[in-house]
């Protein structure tokens, strides 16, 4: 796995076919054409939306860990490892 600093200045967008739905009250990412499924939890949910390009990783962050104050240490490292796992599952694209 890369080094979790690597990537805070990183600009997360959805990977083109990559859609987000609620299941059976199960989150997944999916790509229909690839046939791809990614489960997820409320919090991935909530990273993705962020997802757009524009803010850094270190950025979404900040955000959730400043909506979360009493957690915002755990936060920042779940949102890296959180975006570390959708890259590696192909649903995220790094600008």
């Amino acid at each position: 796995m890369p080094d979790l600093r690597d990537i805070n200045h990183k600009r997360p967008y959805p990977t083109p076919g990559y859609q987000i739905e609620t299941l059976d009250e199960e989150i997944v990412l999916f790509h229909p054409a690839e046939r791809k499924i990614l489960y997820s939890n409320q919090t991935g949910a909530l990273i993705w939306q962020f997802c757009d390009g524009q803010r850094s990783v270190e950025e979404i962050a900040t955000l959730l860990s400043d909506a979360y104050p009493e957690v915002a240490q755990q936060v920042k490292a779940d949102v890296k490892k959180t975006l570390l796992t959708f890259a590696q599952h192909g649903a995220i694209t790094w600008r």
